[in-house]
C-alpha cells in the first residue's frame, strides 16, 4: 500500500497544474521593485494585461506556434504575476513571482476532434521557460535569497529516503516536500 501511495504522490505532482512561486528580498523600495518587474516583463516579451500601480503586475506571453493552434485550437501562454511588498516583520522589500501556463481554447481556430467549439482557458502546469523567466526577473531586479520549488524530480522522495543524519525525511514520513 505504501508503494502505491508514493506512486500516486509522484503522479499527482507530475500532473499538477498548480502555480509555482519564486520570491526573495529585493533592494529597498516597493515602487522600485515594482518598476523593475514591469521593465523585466516588457524586455522578456510579455504583454502587460493587469497592473496595480506600485504593487502587482501580470504579463502574458504566447508560447505555442501556429501548428499547435491549427491542430488543437489551443493557444498556450506563460503567465507571470509579480508582486512587490514590504515585509513588516523584517522591514525588507520582497518580490514574489507566480508562474502559470494557460491554454486558451478556440476550436473555431482549427480542425479539432471536438463536436462543438469550446472557448475558455485551461490552467496547465507551469512551463520550464516560464519558471526560468520568473527566476531571471528576480535576478535582474537584484533579488537575493531566491526561494522557490525544488527542481523537477525532487518534489517527492520515494521509499527509503533519509536525511544525511539518518533521520527519515519528510517525504519518507508521508509529507509532500517543498509544497
Amino acid at each position: 500500500m505504501r508503494k502505491h501511495a508514493a506512486f500516486l504522490a509522484v503522479l499527482s505532482a507530475a500532473c499538477s497544474s498548480a502555480p509555482v512561486q519564486y520570491y526573495g528580498v529585493a533592494p529597498p523600495g516597493m515602487e522600485t521593485a515594482y518598476k523593475c518587474a514591469v521593465a523585466q516583463l516588457n524586455m522578456m516579451g510579455y504583454t502587460i494585461e493587469e497592473a496595480t500601480e506600485g504593487i502587482l503586475v501580470k504579463g502574458r506571453k504566447q508560447t505555442s506556434g501556429l501548428g499547435l493552434q491549427l491542430f488543437t485550437g489551443n493557444t498556450h501562454h506563460d503567465v507571470l504575476t509579480a508582486t512587490a511588498y514590504d515585509n513588516p516583520q523584517t522591514g525588507e522589500t520582497n518580490i514574489r513571482v507566480t508562474v502559470t501556463r494557460i491554454a486558451d481554447q478556440d476550436a473555431s481556430a482549427g480542425f479539432t476532434a471536438n463536436d462543438g467549439p469550446e472557448e475558455g482557458e485551461d490552467v496547465l502546469a507551469p512551463s520550464e521557460t516560464g519558471k526560468a523567466d520568473a527566476q531571471t526577473l528576480l535576478q535582474n531586479c537584484g533579488v537575493t535569497g531566491i526561494t522557490g520549488p525544488p527542481p523537477d524530480g525532487e518534489d517527492f522522495a520515494l521509499e527509503g529516503a533519509t536525511a544525511r543524519d539518518g533521520v527519515p525525511s519528510r517525504a519518507d514520513r508521508g509529507f509532500a516536500v517543498g509544497r
